[in-house]
């Protein structure tokens, strides 16, 4: 099926480029999802002490430990964290698991906005490929006619596809569109779910139904792998570009196992072995963030089935 590269639209929802809340309804697909902040840190655009206080309104405060109640002026991410002492058990493994994620991505934005804009040449340019910006419009119309209209998880799609580029892209130098949508099906993550890591089923999970016609996964796949072949970011460092964009367009990472599997854990690691002086608020002496990451949401999406 061919993809147009007709102009976007000339109005997007404007709260889903700067996507303040995690339960973003993304009519984009996720294409367009938090590109505000990613703009602003591939290009280092403002102060650090503007863009920490950016951070924290979209992300909460950078919390070092898992189970620390917020203090005024820290915030949680998600407004409605629970004193760990009153909380249920369930609801405080939820605040646990949601804490990694917000605070990793979180740092994660932070470092890359820190780098000198002379060490990210091509980023920019790379992140507005990997999300369509030239042609979203048209793409996100023609995927629609395929598997119909939005949903609650549609915004879940293009994370989806991206994690299947970062996975395909560990196979082989070269990514293409076959590579990228048969990717998914060989592996034992589930990329057409949005989860928790504790779910089991029931409204608990829910289908990113566009995953499951692969005509549109097609349509999807066809300008990810242009972007991979055609752009001028090194070798070394575009899988982890690929992994930061992906990771940011998830509208939730604590229901999204491929980005975290795909997009998080190879953009932390990523980062790492390009900033080597970087660290990670939940870094500690005992554990990483990536510990952190494996332990209270990889091993859970594990048991069940889906990592």
């Amino acid at each position: 099926m061919a993809v147009s590269q007709g102009p976007a639209p000339a109005v997007h929802e404007s709260s889903c480029e700067r996507a303040a809340s995690p339960d973003c309804y993304c009519m984009c697909d996720g294409m367009m999802h938090q590109r505000d902040v990613l703009i602003a840190a591939f290009e280092s655009r403002g102060t650090p002490a503007d863009f920490d206080r950016e951070l924290t309104r979209l992300f909460g405060s950078p919390f070092t430990t898992l189970s620390m109640d917020p203090v005024p002026p820290d915030r949680d991410r998600r407004d409605n964290w629970e004193p760990m002492a009153s909380a249920s058990t369930a609801k405080k493994r939820s605040q646990v698991e949601q804490r990694v994620v917000d605070v990793a991505l979180r740092d994660l934005l932070r470092i890359v906005h820190a780098m000198p804009p002379h060490s990210k040449p091509g980023w920019s340019s790379l992140l507005n490929a990997l999300t369509i910006q030239a042609s979203w419009g048209s793409i996100v119309t023609q995927i629609a006619a395929i598997a119909g209209p939005h949903d609650e998880v549609s915004g879940y799609f293009w994370g989806s596809m991206l994690a299947a580029a970062s996975g395909a892209q560990t196979l082989g130098s070269s990514v293409s569109p076959a590579d990228i949508g048969s990717f998914p099906g060989s592996v034992s993550t589930v990329f057409d779910q949005a989860r928790h890591p504790r779910a089991n089923a029931g409204n608990t999970v829910k289908m990113i139904k566009e995953m499951t016609y692969p005509n549109a996964v097609s349509v999807a796949a066809k300008p990810v792998a242009s972007a991979w072949s055609t752009t001028t970011v090194t070798a070394r460092e575009k899988g982890t570009v690929l992994a930061i964009v992906g990771s940011a367009v998830s509208p939730d990472l604590w229901h999204h196992p491929a980005a975290v599997r795909y997009l998080l854990l190879p953009a932390v690691s990523g980062i790492r072995a390009l900033v080597p002086s970087a660290s990670f608020s939940l870094d500690s002496a005992i554990q990483t963030a990536e510990d952190a990451i494996r332990t209270e949401l990889a091993e859970k999406w594990r048991d069940r089935g889906v990592w």
